[in-house]
This record gives structure tokens, sequence and C-alpha cells, in this order.
């Protein structure tokens, strides 16, 4: 497995964690009633903003953590920041995939919007269809060198 495999690996995993975790302390606040009344929008906004502010630094601890781990494992101690024609069209393949999916989570949330669906579920659906598009994007990457573009 290269060194560009594993971090898109990483990535993955990385990204499943923060997701989880989102769901889970969002559920937990759903059902405690945060969602409700008149602070409804500004517990939905303070969610999301944890949730990206809390992605950004698990990201961060997990490629600080796998390159170390590689740097030790390899016995190499910066892998080649060289970054070649191969590896940027397949970083481009998966991410047109992935705003595909951003699209159509945005479409179907203003759709579900328009049709009286509440913002906590109208946020979600965006928020979901982020989490999906980075999953997707990830696997196609991986898919994409595993098959050799």
């Amino acid at each position: 497995m290269t060194y560009q495999e594993k971090n898109v690996l990483v990535s993955l995993v990385s990204g499943v964690i923060v997701f989880a975790l989102y769901a889970y302390f969002t559920r937990q606040m759903y059902q405690a009633g945060a969602f409700e009344g008149p602070d409804a929008g500004a517990q939905i906004g303070k969610s999301v903003l944890w949730l990206v502010f809390g992605g950004i630094v698990v990201h961060i601890i997990a490629q600080i953590v796998f390159s170390t781990a590689h740097a030790i494992i390899a016995r190499e101690a910066k892998p080649s920041p060289v970054v070649d024609e191969r590896d940027r069209l397949i970083e481009l393949r998966a991410l047109r995939v992935a705003y595909y999916i951003i699209a159509m989570g945005f479409v179907g949330a203003m759709i579900g919007l328009a049709l009286g669906q509440t913002y906590f579920a109208t946020f979600n659906i965006i928020v979901f269809s982020f989490f999906a598009a980075s999953l997707v994007e990830g696997l196609v990457q991986l898919f994409l060198y595993r098959r050799g573009f």
C-alpha cells in the first residue's frame, strides 16, 4: 500500500470518527430538546461549528500520528513531497464525484425545506451530504489507486 493510499485511509477513518461523534452528541441534544424553541437555530449553528472545529482538530491529529508512525515504521524521515500527474488526476476525479454528492444533498435539503421540513433536519441533511461526499471521495481515490488509474 502506497503512502497516498494510507493517507486516504487515515482521512477516511478520522472522518468516520468525527461524524460518529457528531451524530452521538447531536442525538443527545435532540433528545434533550435543545433544538426546539426560539434558540433552535443558534443551537444548530453551534453544533455545526463544533463539528467543523472538531473535524479539523481530529484530522490534524490523525495526520500527525500517521506521519510519525509511518516515519518510524518505514524508517523514512519524510515521504517524497512530489505529487505526479496521476495523483492529481485521481484527486480531481474523486473530488468531482464528491461535488456531485454535495450538490444533490443541498438540493435535497432545499426541497425538504420547501416542503416544510424543520431547520434541524435540513442542516443535518447538508452535514450528512458533506460526510457522504468525503467518504465517497476517499473510496474513489482508493479504488483509482488500486486499479492503477
